[in-house]
């Protein structure tokens, strides 16, 4: 028995050895610098209308076209978002080749997996191979694993569906074109999806945004209120402080009334709270990323003129939706969301690349993790709940470049890796370091 013991362990052991050989490697297959891939970002915005366009005609067939360029910048976001991600595109006449590394965490030494996927062009979406590491697998195999996986965790068919909606491929070596059946039906399988964070909770967090959302629908109108705080009300237009700050209360009246001393309660409430603040002063849709909430308010209430934040409609945007963003992924993924964003507008017809937006997303998504941060969300709620100012949450954005076109970018900051570039970013981390809720991102 213990002879059995032993032989097994060994196996385990030798098993485990073979795993770190095969699978892991000491230095990256792919070491592309992001700054470099994003540099025409701008050329995204084309495909981003096709996609427009394709989920407008869901009904119809659809072509998207898309460049080597076009491909190479969303990557470079990709690493953007996940430093720990690098990958790269090479296409060639009828193939595809996307390869991937991925530095796993300092406890297991400098070491990386690389893995690569080939799609040759066919008549349907074909991966003809699969590696990692050492390790290649026929792509069949490893589509159909695939399929099986994101199918059963999803509770859906939506892996499938994705997959029967590729009507064609064609590839050369600067663009990949791909032919689509009608997206209706994709469409109807994302509904049904179903995930590991379902169940209770969610429900809960469903309960209460739509609480919050009722809470918003009732408040007066600004223009009704005799308000004293110039920070509500600016220039006939309602500041997005004034919003904040109520719902804000509210999550604190709400926290303190949890029967069971829960101390997750003040994360789920400010949660919540955001969440139906990026619903009725951001977009609707954003209701649609949790599900039906007809059953607890229909029809979803939105505010009928946009707040603003430093006297502009733009900048409450984008600070309400990077701290919905950031809600529903990381922090640095809505960070990367804004920056790759400014580097579109670059592009003729832009707005230009501007520094003050982006100022306004990375305090949309700073605000957002400190507010669901245990350690920070009852200090955030005290602060919010103080009055409805924006110096309390936003940073000064006084003398922060604008509408910078890509040629005048360059002549400044050169890349968004350059000294010029990252000073300007530290400046703005320093200037939300020095609000009120600043002080509590050291802790």
């Amino acid at each position: 028995m213990n002879r059995f013991i032993k032989v097994t362990a060994f196996a385990f052991v030798g098993l485990f050895f073979l795993f770190i050989v095969l699978l892991i490697d000491l230095s990256p297959t792919v070491s592309k610098n992001a700054h470099v891939q994003v540099e025409n970002a701008e050329n995204v915005s084309t495909l981003i209308g096709q996609l427009r366009k394709s989920f407008r005609n869901r009904y119809q067939s659809q072509q998207i076209d898309i460049s080597y360029s076009q491909a190479e910048s969303l990557l470079g976001f990709t690493q953007r978002a996940l430093p720990n991600v690098s990958s790269e595109l090479k296409l060639a006449a009828l193939n595809a080749k996307i390869m991937v590394s991925y530095q796993l965490p300092s406890y297991f030494f400098s070491s990386y997996v690389n893995f690569s996927i080939k799609v040759v062009q066919d008549s349907r979406l074909n991966v003809e191979s699969v590696s990692i590491g050492s390790v290649t697998i026929p792509g069949g195999w490893a589509l159909k694993w695939a399929e099986a996986l994101a199918n059963s965790y999803t509770n859906s068919e939506v892996a499938s569906k994705a997959i029967q909606l590729v009507a064609k491929t064609e590839i050369s070596p600067n663009q990949v074109i791909v032919s689509l059946n009608p997206l209706d039906s994709l469409l109807r399988e994302l509904k049904n999806i179903k995930t590991s964070g379902d169940g209770n909770e969610m429900q809960l967090l469903k309960i209460k945004t739509a609480h919050y959302l009722r809470v918003l629908d009732s408040l007066p109108s600004p223009d009704a209120l005799n308000v004293q705080n110039k920070d509500v009300q600016q220039n006939k237009d309602t500041s997005l402080s004034y919003y904040l700050h109520k719902v804000m209360l509210e999550a604190k009246a709400m926290s303190a009334k949890d029967p069971q001393g829960n101390s997750n309660s003040a994360t789920l409430e400010n949660e919540a709270a955001i969440m139906a603040l990026a619903i009725y002063a951001g977009h609707r849709r954003f209701s649609t990323l949790f599900g039906d909430l007809s059953f607890a308010v229909d029809p979803i209430p939105t505010v009928r003129q946009k707040p603003v934040l430093a006297n502009r409609q733009d900048l409450s945007l984008h600070f309400i939706f990077s701290a919905a963003i950031k809600l529903l992924s990381e922090q640095g993924i809505s960070v990367a969301v804004g920056e790759f964003k400014e580097l579109m507008d670059r592009g003729k017809g832009g707005s230009g690349y501007s520094f003050i937006d982006l100022a306004a997303d990375m305090a949309g998504a700073n605000f957002a993790a400190l507010a669901v941060d245990p350690r920070t969300a009852e200090k955030i709620q005290d602060i919010m709940s103080s009055g409805a100012n924006e110096f309390l949450f936003f940073p000064s954005i006084e003398g922060l470049d604008e509408g910078m076109d890509k040629s005048k970018f360059r002549q400044k900051y050169t890349n968004i890796e350059s000294k010029e570039y990252l000073k300007v970013v530290e400046e703005i981390e320093k200037r939300m370091g020095e609000l009120p809720i600043g002080v509590m991102s050291n802790l």
